[in-house]
């Protein structure tokens, strides 16, 4: 391991290896080749905080019966509208029933008042009825309508009791947890499940006043979620302008999108919030070869090629920083062909 370090340091510090004999007559490899860039790079800050759910919902019904059905368990992914539990209807479509056919026949006497009033309009026009007569049959006529209109209230009231059997998701989300079992008695207002959103997920993070006041809605931040190896962006969605009194730090919440659902709720996270910036060297991710622990690129030198050994920092995208071994301006070969070897012609194509 140690020769390993000290070869490496002897080759940056050489700069260029001699060519090998055999590669003095070799047919030049065809090359693509890269400028190193020197850019501005965001420094960042860490702030520590944890994924939450922007919406939730405890379900429950208006109605007391027992439990038919609990279509769903706790992981599930659900949509919104879609029925996740029933109660038991029978004597709820019994009494739909009943009110349909009542509100059939309030129809059916209003059809024949109707008929009544005008066969009485009619004798009126033609001097053969008295007005009394005519004002009874426009009496009868109205009270029929309301009871018709009473009827179809009744109908509209038990189809509304009958929906309240139907536990509806209000968000597309996920069953987090399952309060009732087929067979339980449900009560008003007793909890059976409970729903959450996680696409997207909010990162809440609590910052001190400086790193507060560079911040803005709408800015996109880089999010770590330690527990999964993984980074992800996401937005600023608010700023919460008023301070906590002890610790004198401000919310920001973050949305986080999670189209495959792998993040949940109550993940620790890390906001890094750009703060200012700072120059740094990238090279493309595909420029790189490794032997080992070491990890270096080819350079296109004098029409050859020269393996440099170098010290990255972190991912930027498809592209790393090197933090030593490199210069603003040179040449890298990108991607290096698989036979290219430290010394070897090459033609830039």
């Amino acid at each position: 391991m140690k020769l390993s370090y000290i070869l490496a340091a002897l080759t940056l510090g050489c700069g260029a290896s001699e060519p090998r004999p055999e590669a003095q007559n070799a047919a030049p490899l065809p090359v693509q080749v890269t400028r190193v860039v020197q850019v501005q790079v965001p420094v960042v800050s860490p702030a520590l905080g944890a994924t939450q759910a922007p919406a939730s919902a405890v379900l429950a019904t208006r109605l007391m019966g027992r439990i038919d059905q609990v279509a769903v368990a706790e992981g599930d992914r659900v949509q919104r509208g879609q029925v996740l539990a029933r109660l038991e209807d029978g004597d709820l479509r019994a009494h739909l029933d009943q009110a349909r056919a009542a509100l059939q026949d309030a129809r059916a006497r209003g059809a024949q008042a109707s008929r009544e009033v005008e066969r009485r309009r009619q004798l009126r026009r033609d001097q053969a009825l008295p007005q009394e007569g005519l004002d009874q049959a426009e009496t009868q006529y109205a009270r029929a309508q309301a009871a018709e209109q009473s009827a179809r209230a009744g109908v509209a009231q038990v189809e509304v009791e009958l929906s309240y059997t139907q536990v509806r998701s209000p968000l597309d989300g996920v069953v987090v947890r399952k309060f009732a079992q087929r067979g339980d008695l449900a009560t008003p207002g007793t909890p059976l499940l409970e729903v959450e959103q996680h696409d997207p997920l909010e990162v809440v993070a609590e910052v001190g006043e400086t790193l507060y006041s560079s911040l803005g809605t709408g800015q996109e931040v880089e999010i770590e979620i330690p527990a999964l190896l993984q980074r992800r962006s996401g937005r600023i969605t608010a700023l919460v302008p008023a301070a906590d009194p002890r610790s004198r730090t401000f919310r920001v919440k973050v949305a986080l999108p999670n189209p495959d659902y792998r993040l949940g709720s109550g993940l620790y996270a890390r906001l890094l919030l750009p703060t200012r910036t700072r120059p740094a060297l990238l090279i493309p991710a595909a420029a790189l070869v490794q032997e080992g622990q070491l990890q270096g690129v080819y350079l296109h030198v004098d029409s050859r090629a020269q393996l440099r050994w170098v010290r990255l920092g972190q991912a930027r995208g498809d592209q790393y920083e090197v933090l030593s071994g490199l210069e603003a301006g040179q040449q890298v070969i990108s991607p290096p062909p698989a036979n290219l070897r430290d010394g070897l012609p090459v033609e830039v194509r």
